[in-house]
């Protein structure tokens, strides 16, 4: 679904249109974003497409998060963080929006900055950062190890 956005919309709004037809097969977000505008979007198979009140993602569920998933995920704590932090990297980098549970399923792979006017997108990993741009686009690969080791 997502591939087939990036190459069938230039816009948000576009994006968002095609969403409201497509069939989805499992409930996610989806923040969508332009030159324009940034917006978070919810789908899924039992749900209408609803717009987030902001464009902001921490891998949160709609509405509403029932408590024992909440307990578990602490989706709601996180986004609460997230808003709080605003674009402050180094919170994102520490509990409870970098998850280091890698080996129970709950671990952050990393954390971005987009900057979608600029055209430039940062990567963050803790004690590390790699930048990347439209107009000056280099391929890159980076090796990281998640999880326990050994």
């Amino acid at each position: 679904m997502l591939r087939y956005l990036l190459e069938t919309c230039d816009t948000a709004d576009e994006a968002i249109g095609k969403l409201q037809s497509i069939p989805i097969a499992i409930p996610q977000n989806v923040t969508l974003v332009d030159s324009e505008q940034a917006v978070t979007v919810f789908v899924g198979p039992d749900i209408p497409l609803a717009k987030a009140p902001d464009a902001c993602a921490a891998d949160h569920q709609h509405m509403p998060v029932p408590d024992e998933q909440e307990q578990f995920s602490r989706t709601q704590e996180r986004l609460s963080a997230i808003r709080a932090a605003g674009t402050d990297v180094a919170a994102m980098l520490k509990s409870p929006l970098y998850q280091s549970g890698h080996d129970e399923g709950w671990g952050t792979v990393y954390t971005a900055h987009y900057q979608p006017s600029e055209g430039r997108v940062t990567y963050y990993w803790p004690g590390e950062s790699w930048g990347q741009s439209f107009d000056d686009f280099a391929p890159e690969s980076r090796n990281v190890t998640i999880g326990q080791v050994g």
